[in-house]
């Protein structure tokens, strides 16, 4: 998210220091980091971003935002790298990263506010990991929100009333299960009964997103964290169960797209 110059990321899966880089927007933009559970799809790169955001000019005053064990994952993470930062601080001449100002959230509530935008927090459902967050982002001119990983709450519902923009995951039940035993097939370690028994508990199918949008009455629903992850299901395979209970515009997310 950019507001008045000041750049707001949001997660931290594999491949986001590299996706950041392609926007163009400068690392010196990055104001605040959030996360919203730790699961390596949403944290694995926490650290990376970090350190290839510092050396890139990302100021120290960067502040993090997520639930615990977030500051002691930080701490221990510059620590492993603290040789890995200091050799590049003393060849190039530069101040290290050695501490980051993170801020520990627990439960619902207001997160943090500056001069561009109100952050609040909403607990959502994603056993076993607790808490797992959603947020929403209200700046001057629209309001952002993202559900996270959850099932279909009405607690997300009301955090995104109103909202301009709804980024919500979501899930095609018959499509996931096909997925999985496929790759089961392949070799991938686990069960199909125990695999679907996490999606069906943790996850939303995409006509519930619909279901959410239109109770919170938002602009715009963004389908987004897509299961299965595929290529070969059509944008309109997507819309078409969310609009079952949503009647207008419904955007299916790719990467590097700019809502």
């Amino acid at each position: 998210m950019v507001s008045n110059g000041a750049a707001y990321v949001l997660d931290c899966g594999l491949g986001v220091t590299d996706q950041f880089a392609r926007t163009g927007i400068s690392f010196s933009a990055i104001r605040s980091i959030f996360v919203t559970h730790h699961h390596p799809d949403h944290n694995i790169e926490y650290g990376p971003l970090l350190v290839i955001g510092w050396i890139q000019g990302m100021p120290l005053t960067v502040r993090a935002y997520g639930p615990p064990p977030l500051w002691r994952m930080t701490q221990d993470f510059l620590r492993a790298y603290k040789a890995t930062i200091d050799f590049w601080a003393q060849d190039i001449k530069v101040t290290p990263i050695t501490t980051v100002d993170v801020q520990e959230v627990s439960s619902a509530g207001p997160v943090m506010r500056d001069e561009n935008v109100a952050v609040t927090a909403v607990v959502v459902d994603h056993p076993p990991v607790k808490p797992a967050l959603g947020y929403r982002f209200d700046f001057h001119d629209r309001t952002l929100a993202f559900s996270g990983d959850t099932t279909p709450l009405e607690a997300v519902a009301r955090m995104a009333r109103g909202a301009d923009v709804l980024v919500h995951e979501a899930m095609l039940l018959p499509e996931t299960e096909a997925y999985m035993r496929e790759a089961i097939a392949r070799g991938r370690p686990g069960r199909l009964t125990d695999y679907m028994a996490h999606m069906r508990a943790d996850h939303s199918p995409v006509e519930e997103v619909g279901r959410i949008a239109e109770e919170a009455g938002v602009k715009t629903p963004v389908l987004s964290h897509l299961v299965p992850a595929s290529d070969a299901i059509s944008d309109e395979a997507w819309r078409a169960p969310a609009a079952k209970h949503f009647t207008g515009e419904i955007i299916v997310a790719h990467d590097l797209m700019v809502v």
